[in-house]
């Protein structure tokens, strides 16, 4: 019987620890609109900053190439993490498991923590998966494949069964009102969304972000959500399972393919326009959906393959090596994004938040990110885990683990 301990740093596979670093300089980039309040203000608002026509070229640009696709590769990651742990003590799986469901608890746990102070936590939604992916961990890599693109379809085909029982005259309805921001509640206008931001009390801060959790958990509903992020989980370990992280080379037919099929389905999706949100059912947005998650699969299998490329060559691993640090301390690096947003955002911080433009914004971010891949790399050099991933691990395996590097 094998004894269950943390994966060391020289175990692990590299291009993953990339893709995580990689994945997480997309999920900030996503996230700072919400922190900023870029995404709450309301468009009267947005055009008194300076260059508005800029600020939303910028946001459309960033909606295009990041919004859904790091996220996924984020997914696809997670999955792919627990197919290489569970293959790895594959002789003793039912020992391993009780240790792997501890794991995913306590992810859980910093998950809800998370939760209560950023909205946009997606750690809590993570654990959850974490516990339905196990039970697929004997499925063959082909059914596992017809699984997730089954739950990647179940919200169209819920859509589509529902379709005909609704009345014309419902479906068409009044004509939807313009929108006041990039994001709207239909309880909360955006004047007060930004007002309770900017000069509210830290309990009324609390209370606006669990009304944002609620509303994001109502949103997971019409839009079928959580099941497209399943299946997202299913495809990562399909993946895993069929060796495509390990095996260096990429097929370009494959890279070249879902280039064309993403960006076809994005900008498709973007012409179409729709509204994943929308409880009614409708063709046009039953379409728009599915060319939404056609185009975030896709687009997210171009940067992976990319990433896989451009490692291959020597300038750009010398580049992409800077972000293995990164990637290593994903969980400490995730985790304290959200308190450095919050402290330069929000009112009892700096206030930053629905003041400036997205030009000033990207250039926080980035000074955020290059201190974090320091801030990695020196951390890495005299511990073997960041202290989030480490806390994460005494928890999980019921004992202090030994962190500090020794030097001889």
């Amino acid at each position: 019987m094998k004894i269950f301990t943390p994966t060391e740093p020289q175990e692990r596979i590299e291009i993953l620890d990339i893709l995580r670093g990689f994945a997480l300089l997309g999920i900030i980039f996503n996230n700072m609109l919400y922190f900023s309040g870029y995404s709450f203000l309301p468009f009267e608002n947005l055009k008194q900053i300076p260059d508005f026509q800029l600020n939303e070229s910028i946001f459309s640009f960033l909606d295009f190439i990041i919004r859904r696709k790091f996220y996924t590769i984020f997914s696809i990651l997670f999955a792919v993490g627990f197919y290489l742990q569970f293959n790895k003590y594959i002789e003793d799986s039912t020992t391993f498991l009780k240790t792997y469901r501890r794991r995913v608890f306590f992810l859980f746990i910093i998950g809800f923590i998370h939760s209560l102070i950023w909205f946009g936590d997606i750690l809590l939604t993570y654990s959850i998966m974490g516990f339905i992916l196990i039970l697929f961990r004997n499925v063959k890599p082909k059914n596992v494949l017809r699984w997730a693109v089954f739950f990647m379809l179940i919200p169209l085909l819920i859509d589509l069964a529902v379709l005909p029982f609704i009345p014309d005259q419902i479906i068409s309805g009044p004509e939807n009102t313009e929108a006041l921001a990039h994001v709207n509640y239909p309880d909360m206008t955006p004047n007060i969304v930004i007002e309770t931001f900017q000069n509210g009390t830290v309990t009324e801060l609390f209370l606006l972000n669990i009304h944002h959790i609620v509303w994001k958990y109502l949103g997971y509903i019409p839009s079928g959500r959580l099941f497209v992020l399943f299946g997202i989980f299913l495809f990562g370990y399909y993946l895993a399972s069929i060796g495509f992280f390990t095996e260096k080379r990429k097929s370009t037919y494959l890279f070249i393919s879902s280039l064309i099929i993403g960006l076809l389905a994005t900008i498709s999706a973007n012409f179409l326009g729709g509204n994943v949100y929308q409880l009614l059912p409708t063709l046009p947005n039953i379409l728009y959906k599915f060319l939404l998650v056609v185009g975030q699969i896709f687009m997210s299998i171009f940067y992976i393959i990319s990433i896989f490329k451009i490692v291959q060559t020597t300038i750009g691993k010398k580049i992409l090596e800077h972000l293995i640090p990164l990637g290593r301390m994903a969980l400490s690096n995730y985790l304290s994004q959200t308190v450095i947003m919050i402290l330069i955002f929000y009112n009892f911080g700096f206030n930053l938040i629905g003041k400036i433009g997205l030009i000033p914004i990207m250039g926080i971010v980035f000074t955020i990110l290059v201190l974090q891949i320091i801030f990695s790399n020196i951390w890495l050099r005299y511990f073997r885990f960041g202290p989030f991933e480490w806390l994460w691990r005494c928890l999980t395996y019921k004992k202090r683990i030994r962190n500090r590097l020794e030097f001889s």
